[in-house]
């Protein structure tokens, strides 16, 4: 049984004599490779550091153009060891060319308290993904009912619509002997795990290991970088692809 061997640093903030736990950095010292280290191992090969400083700290590992262009002094990507794998981000701007955006497009039902009448609402919920340049035939495969809608790209911006499909949630959310203020975010939390998340090509695409899901639970805008989108890669295989996908893009930046 082989072993391996981490390395563990807590940094805690105390107020008031109580500790409050702010980060936890954990790193394999010796019998294996964790992540963050197969990340910053794959940089190194890929000649990163050539064009880009780092900065590390407790929570985080950055990384800085050397020579930075016009809006590219900061950070352009951070690497960060969690619980739920390796976090990587990179800048919305960077990011998105590179990315599926479905866009649900959805008419729901509400009622406001200076309105007698139920009256209709437009919402637009929108879910992105990184298709893996390797695994673009499952994706294929996967979509392959909207094959005229995506005419085999992996990246752009594509409309799925859904024609009055929170009716019935919509209407019990409300008396109609009442006005009252509805909250439409509690709706249309219903119509993301209820229909959304049960689309069939959604669906599949979530739980495909064709792609990275970006969004709602899985990833979101970094809550310290918020000009940048983040992504938990807790794979080898996809970190390998992502990692040599996105270093090559960013170094090619002037």
């Amino acid at each position: 049984m082989s072993k391996i061997i981490y390395d563990v640093i807590q940094r805690f903030e105390v107020e008031n004599g109580v500790p409050r736990l702010i980060s936890t950095n954990i790193q394999v010292i010796e019998g294996g490779e964790d992540l963050l280290s197969l990340a910053m191992t794959m940089l190194e090969k890929l000649g990163f550091y050539e064009k880009f400083e780092e900065k590390r700290t407790s929570q985080y590992i950055g990384y800085k153009l050397k020579n930075p262009g016009k809006g590219a002094k900061r950070y352009q990507l951070i690497l960060a060891q969690r619980k739920e794998g390796l976090s990587i981000s990179i800048p919305q701007e960077i990011l998105e060319p590179y990315l599926l955006k479905l866009n649900f497009s959805i008419n729901f039902f509400t009622k406001m308290p200076e309105l007698k009448n139920v009256v209709t609402m437009f919402q637009e919920i929108s879910k992105f993904y990184w298709i893996r340049p390797s695994k673009k035939s499952v994706f294929l495969d996967l979509s392959k009912e909207y094959r005229e809608t995506f005419e085999s790209q992996i990246t752009g911006e594509f409309e799925l619509n859904f024609e009055g499909i929170a009716y019935k949630e919509a209407k019990n959310t409300y008396s109609d002997s009442k006005s009252q203020n509805i909250n439409n975010m509690q709706i249309i939390d219903i119509i993301q795990k209820k229909y959304i998340s049960k689309h069939p090509l959604s669906n599949s695409l979530d739980n495909s290991d064709c792609c990275l899901k970006i969004g709602k639970d899985d990833i979101s805008k970094d809550k310290l970088f918020n000009y940048a989108y983040q992504v938990a890669i807790n794979s080898k295989e996809i970190l390998e692809e992502f990692v040599t996908y996105f270093a090559k893009i960013l170094m090619e930046q002037q």
